[in-house]
């Protein structure tokens, strides 16, 4: 018998990890890059969008995937903050049925209930750890199936979970799992690793996965992303110099006394960009504002192509000097 999964239906946090059937390496690094492993995680960002579920952190290794999840209070959404998840997962074409038939139905006796009811099925998806994960892994298996030809279960088990109680905790697994590809020698220092949350604040420097690592440093909405990124650096080096039973330090003392001590946790501005180009290539293209706009011009004349908004200015390093073609960061939905 399966010992049931405690979820309580209160603000609580999880470490979710979930294996790949007969430990194939699906998500195995080509190159520095993993076209499965990007796909999961852009349908882990729609799908938390929609459940309302927030991913604090994450990493994602060979053949298996941890997860910091964060569930908020259960709280009643409105019509309108219902079709905004909605759209976020299964886009705009889809809310805009949705409406047609809620408006229709409002005209009819009883119309209130029964918008209600037509929303109901998507309210029951919404705020439940199971259901997030269980969708993650789903629509994921059948995109990766179509995508290589192949049948059948791709996840060996139902995910594990395990609930943790905020602060130490949560920091103290977070550490864990960014540090497990510079245990499994994938990489000498956690920011060199593309699939994981911490490489993500500070390569992508997305507000979702920015804001993970100061709720789970449980830091103040008004800290900045810099002392954000600094004080996670210090916490990550402190934790990965103290082995346990089963993992042996990721770093020697040396080495953290020196990020802890001496660097402050902070990053150069070499060392910082170095995280930054890797995700370059999301930007299509990169160089100076009228280098961007000339080629963003060519490509309306040549293919029809048209776009609202203009060149993005990279900032993370200062006065904008370069520009790219494509918005690097993404917003926090939910």
């Amino acid at each position: 018998m399966r010992f049931p999964r405690i979820k309580p239906d209160v603000h609580s946090f999880y470490h979710c990890i979930s294996r790949v059937v007969d430990g194939l390496f699906i998500f195995a690094l080509h190159n520095g890059r993993s076209g499965p492993a990007e796909k999961l995680i852009a349908i882990m960002r729609a799908e938390e969008a929609f459940c309302g579920v927030r991913v604090l952190d994450y990493v994602i290794m060979s053949n298996h995937f941890h997860l910091i999840c964060e569930v908020p209070d259960p709280r009643p959404l409105s019509q309108s903050e219902v079709l905004e998840r909605i759209g976020a997962l299964y886009g705009r074409r889809r809310v805009r049925g949705l409406k047609k038939q809620l408006a229709r139905l409002a005209q009819q006796p009883g119309g209130l209930e029964l918008c209600d009811k037509l929303l109901e099925p998507f309210r029951k998806r919404m705020n439940d750890i199971s259901i997030f994960i269980k969708e993650l892994k789903g629509r994921f298996a059948q995109w990766y199936n179509r995508h290589v030809g192949r049948y059948g279960a791709l996840w060996a088990e139902r995910f594990k979970s395990v609930l943790l109680q905020g602060g130490e905790a949560v920091a103290k697994i977070a550490a864990y799992i960014d540090l497990n590809p510079v245990r499994a020698g994938l990489c000498q220092d956690p920011k060199e690793y593309r699939y994981c949350g911490y490489a993500e604040a500070l390569a992508k420097g997305t507000v979702a996965a920015m804001e993970g690592i100061r709720i789970i440093l449980g830091l103040p909405q008004t800290t900045s992303p810099e002392q954000i990124a600094a004080e996670y650096r210090k916490h990550l080096f402190l934790r990965g110099a103290v082995g346990s039973q089963n993992n042996p330090p990721a770093f020697d003392q040396a080495k953290a006394q020196a990020v802890v001590e001496q660097e402050e946790g902070e990053l150069s501005l070499q060392e910082r960009l170095r995280c930054k180009i890797r995700y370059f290539t999301d930007g299509v293209i990169l160089g100076s504002r009228d280098f961007v706009e000339s080629h963003r011009q060519r490509l309306e004349q040549t293919i029809g192509y048209k776009r609202k908004s203009g060149p993005t200015p990279l900032k993370f390093f200062g006065p904008a000097t370069l520009w790219v073609f494509r918005n690097l960061r993404v917003r926090r939905f939910g």
